[in-house]
């Protein structure tokens, strides 16, 4: 049985190789190798330095921030300040200096949100309360890939285990396990473990 849908419909479908690819230019623009861990705790405090266009070219700055909240954190669009910003709690915070590889995925993933629906951040930003509440009630039957959280989770893995780094470890004879990968990027075992399993049943389309 598959796993039930968290997300709304995003307003772009996106492949696995379509995300690798995404993934693949936001570390370059970061200036990380293929095969090198990302500093997530830098990566969420340089968030600042990063910018976004908008489909009708309006470029919009990232920020992030830490906050008190019961969950992880969250992702917003916000309108007075015209950002885009990443909501950590204290403890999501807290966790990313201890180098936790359940807050590093926490900053992945959001970011994800932060790349892949921009426009939809903001037009949700631009929406009464009410109008949101039923705009999420009608975008709730779609395609796994169609998912606003799907996409980020893919997104995600690609960015923090890029296909083409675990084919350079296979290239250098390495038994590919999920703790070969843990440890080579810093993310917890479960999520190694999938991309482990992603990554032998679709080699050819990820690293092409």
């Amino acid at each position: 049985m598959s796993n039930p849908l968290t997300g709304v419909r995003a307003d772009q479908t996106f492949s696995y190789r379509a995300l690798e690819k995404i993934a693949d230019r936001v570390r370059e623009h970061l200036e990380y190798a293929i095969d090198q861990p990302i500093n997530t705790l830098r990566l969420f405090e340089d968030l600042y330095q990063v910018k976004i266009k908008l489909r009708d070219g309006t470029v919009i700055p990232f920020g992030g921030g830490v906050i008190e909240l019961d969950s992880e954190g969250y992702t917003r669009y916000d309108r007075q300040r015209h950002i885009i910003e990443i909501l950590a709690s204290e403890r999501t915070y807290h966790r990313l200096e201890a180098a936790h590889p359940r807050a590093g995925y926490f900053v992945a993933h959001e970011l994800g949100h932060c790349v892949l629906h921009t426009d939809q951040l903001v037009r949700l930003a631009e929406m009464p309360k009410q109008q949101q509440a039923a705009f999420h009630r009608g975008r709730t039957d779609h395609k796994p890939y169609e998912d606003t959280e799907w996409q980020a989770n893919a997104f995600a893995s690609a960015l923090l285990m890029p296909a083409r780094g675990i084919y350079a470890l296979e290239q250098g004879r390495n038994q590919l396990t999920p703790s070969l990968l843990a440890r080579r990027f810093r993310v917890s075992a479960e999520a190694a473990g999938y991309r482990v399993e992603l990554y032998r049943n679709r080699r050819n389309e990820l690293v092409s």
